[in-house]
């Protein structure tokens, strides 16, 4: 599952990157790191390895980034778009968006192309 040649590290780094302003799968994530490193693993293939509800967040990154995807989240997109997170949620503001990759409300994912597209044809 995990693209060759690419260092397990840099993977579980880049869904925690993700993860900034999520405390909670945050916190869930970093603690599968330790869990997962001395197997050799991914901390993205072991979270997988085991049940997982359809609808998880952190399930739906590790998915998206072990694939080879550039996504952001709510978060990242508020940064990459110069507004609070919040504004992201309002249903005006949510409509401006190109369609989710994944999710809905504040666990919403998106391919970064699509989102800076976007910030391009409203500038």
């Amino acid at each position: 599952m995990q693209p060759a040649g690419v260092d397990p590290r840099e993977l579980d780094f880049a869904v925690l990157q993700h993860l900034r302003g999520y405390p909670d799968e945050l916190r869930r994530f970093s603690n599968l790191i330790k869990q997962a490193h001395p197997q050799g693993r991914t901390a993205a293939e072991y979270f997988l390895s085991r049940p997982v509800a359809e609808q998880s967040f952190v399930a739906a990154l590790c998915r998206l980034v072990l694939s080879g995807e550039d996504v952001v989240t709510v978060v990242e997109a508020a940064e990459l778009l110069g507004s609070p997170p919040s504004e992201l949620l309002r249903p005006d503001r949510a409509a401006a968006l190109p369609p989710a990759l994944w999710g809905e409300g504040r666990y919403r994912v998106w391919r970064r192309a699509d989102v800076l597209g976007r910030q391009r044809g409203s500038a």
